[in-house]
């Protein structure tokens, strides 16, 4: 969020709000008249910063001036030649202990997911089948494929390899 200024100039009043970064409008109502006034541009001020050119020279004296000209100028520097040997060296520090401290990290590895099944089921409606269940449901997938296949062959259809449909072997493309 940023604060961002207008300026009515009939009440000769100035105002700001706070608004999204570039989402500001340009024209709002002036809380006194409630005429539609411009936004006021003399006090915006912009200043960037750069504490780290991404080669290890931040901070002071380093690497001198971070200013977005001098840091573009290194970039355009090391794409046409390379690294000196210095910054090559620091890089390299750099990502080895970026890398140790990635390889350390326990929130990236996979762990095991153990549900709770009664807030999910009071969330969110879901419950657990039981094993009876899940046999019945199967049972019925194979009655329901057995039924399927019979009716492609009443069809016509036939396999690959073979005068009728298996429902035993996957079935291939024609």
């Amino acid at each position: 969020m940023a604060f961002y200024e207008w300026v009515c100039r009939e009440c000769d009043i100035f105002w700001d709000r706070d608004c999204q970064m570039g989402k500001a409008p340009n024209r709002t109502k002036c809380p006194k008249c409630k005429k539609l006034s411009g936004r006021y541009y003399e006090n915006a001020n912009v200043s960037v910063s750069f504490k780290d050119d991404g080669q290890g020279n931040g901070g002071l004296g380093v690497g001198g001036a971070n200013d977005f000209h001098t840091v573009r100028r290194r970039y355009q520097k090391v794409a046409e030649n390379g690294f000196d040997k210095d910054s090559a060296n620091r890089f390299l520090r750099k990502s080895i202990e970026q890398s140790k401290l990635a390889a350390a990290d326990e929130s990236f590895r996979y762990k095991p997911m153990h549900l709770k099944y009664d807030k999910l089921a009071q969330d969110r409606g879901v419950k657990k089948v039981s094993a009876s269940e899940v046999e019945r449901k199967i049972q019925n997938a194979k009655k329901l494929t057995e039924e399927a296949y019979d009716r492609a062959n009443k069809l016509g259809y036939r396999d690959v390899q073979g005068n009728k449909l298996d429902v035993t072997k996957p079935q291939k493309q024609q």
